[in-house]
């Protein structure tokens, strides 16, 4: 939802936001919790970057997301991220 009212808030077409409410919604359930697993401009660049090694492969597919392209910072972090483990609920064995 976080990233359809970006989407809103910014003034994008509806299929741009849309697509990056799938983007982040995808990049947020690769990890556990709610704020630590919420991706950054820096999540969603190291993403974009990655998958643009790919675009021989497929570029209609990725053309989806070329919006990207000029909103997302020029250094980010390589793909794939790793983040803190939340502690808080989880026991060791």
């Amino acid at each position: 939802m976080a990233g359809f009212v970006t989407g809103t808030l910014a003034g994008w077409p509806l299929a741009d936001r849309l697509a990056f409410a799938g983007l982040t919604a995808a990049l947020s359930v690769q990890e556990f919790g709610g704020s630590l697993s919420a991706p950054g401009w820096a999540e969603v660049g190291a993403w974009w970057r990655r998958v643009r090694e790919f675009d021989e492969q497929d570029p209609v597919a990725l053309r989806r997301y070329s919006f990207l392209e000029d909103l997302l910072p020029a250094q980010s972090r390589p793909w794939p991220l790793r983040r803190a483990v939340p502690t808080i609920g989880f026991r060791s064995a």
